[in-house]
């Protein structure tokens, strides 16, 4: 509103010129709009007749004037008593906590219903056979364990006999090495030296058919662990078709009862939601209706001073008083606790 800043803006020399007692003196109606303009912003219609209202009054003897603006505070106080409305009615839309009501409702409701769920369904008894079962499994299980223990310490010796092996296989580069003969004596014969590449090609054939042998029980060893580990397996799955469960008549009030909690908790957050865009909305709009409030009253108190003195002292005060605009905060109640809501301890067999 417009209106809100009547004379706020407009400079002390053009109050006096307002103010003038006789009629020589009076501002033109145009001129008196322009001194109510905001900034350039046009006036409304509300405050463009005001303004002609006041031309009017201008115009006055003053002793005619007292009754002028009695008529326009009375306008006046129409507009601070639609300001106390709107106050009124934004701090009630704030207060209003009727969704988290609704929320404690429908928890209410659906947690009745929860307690009358059934659901006929065929149900047949596995637990004997799963306990059956299982032992099986265990005992393939245990099979499968021995079995790659055994299978581990193959690799232990597989891979020293590999690598005891290795340190003397020079057979990518056989040729070279075995005619090099920097490591045998010069002094020696003939035969000594053939006698040691026979040894040395012994060794060699014996440690890579160490190699070769353990490499295979480890693979060999292997294999059959790899043959008990699918059995268990299988018969694990085969378990897990015969797992127990709960008669779905027993579980479907549970999850109903899971399901009422969970759609509470949603409730309470969008109305949580809510009442925070509320209370924003309604802060917003007590800020605005503070400042119309203090220009109002500023204004109330110029009418006064326009029908007794027209002192420019006593309207200066006017234009500095302050007003207070508390009564027109906004009040927050505090979130209403949620009522527990506790779906209980699962049925046996029930997720």
């Amino acid at each position: 509103m417009q209106f809100v800043g009547l004379m706020l803006g407009a400079t002390l020399a053009h109050a006096k010129q307002f103010m003038a007692p006789s009629a020589a003196s009076a501002p033109s109606h145009e001129a008196f709009t322009a001194l109510l303009r905001v900034k350039g912003k046009p006036l409304d219609p509300m405050v463009s007749s005001l303004a002609a209202m006041a031309e009017s009054i201008s115009k006055q003897e003053p002793s005619a004037r007292e009754q002028s603006v009695n008529s326009i505070k009375t306008l006046l106080q129409g507009l601070l008593d639609s300001i106390t409305s709107q106050h009124t009615i934004a701090q009630k839309s704030v207060t209003n906590q009727s969704t988290f009501d609704s929320c404690n409702a429908q928890k209410l409701t659906d947690l009745t219903h929860a307690e009358n769920v059934k659901i006929g369904v065929n149900w047949t008894d596995t637990t004997d056979a799963y306990n059956a079962c299982q032992a099986e499994f265990q005992a393939m299980n245990n099979t499968f364990t021995s079995c790659y223990q055994q299978e581990e310490m193959l690799r232990v010796a597989a891979t020293a006999r590999c690598e005891y092996f290795a340190s003397v296989d020079r057979s990518s580069n056989f040729q070279s090495w075995f005619c090099h003969e920097d490591d045998f004596p010069a002094s020696s014969s003939y035969e000594a030296y053939l006698q040691r590449n026979i040894e040395m090609l012994a060794d060699f054939r014996n440690r890579r058919a160490n190699c070769t042998n353990a490499t295979a029980a480890q693979s060999s060893k292997m294999l059959e662990c790899t043959g008990y580990q699918q059995q268990a397996s299988a018969k694990e799955v085969m378990c897990a078709h015969l797992t127990p469960y709960a008669n779905p008549a027993d579980c479907s009030s549970y999850e109903a009862k899971k399901q009422a909690c969970i759609s509470y908790s949603h409730c309470r957050t969008q109305a949580q939601h809510e009442s925070s865009s509320a209370a924003a909305t309604a802060d917003q709009l007590a800020e605005s209706l503070k400042v119309q409030w203090e220009g109002l009253k500023r204004i109330e108190c110029l009418l006064d001073v326009i029908s007794k003195s027209g002192d420019a002292a006593a309207m200066e005060a006017c234009v500095a008083a302050g007003h207070d605009t508390s009564p027109l905060n906004i009040i927050v109640p505090a979130v209403p606790t949620a009522q527990p809501c506790d779906a209980g301890l699962a049925p046996a067999g029930c997720a």
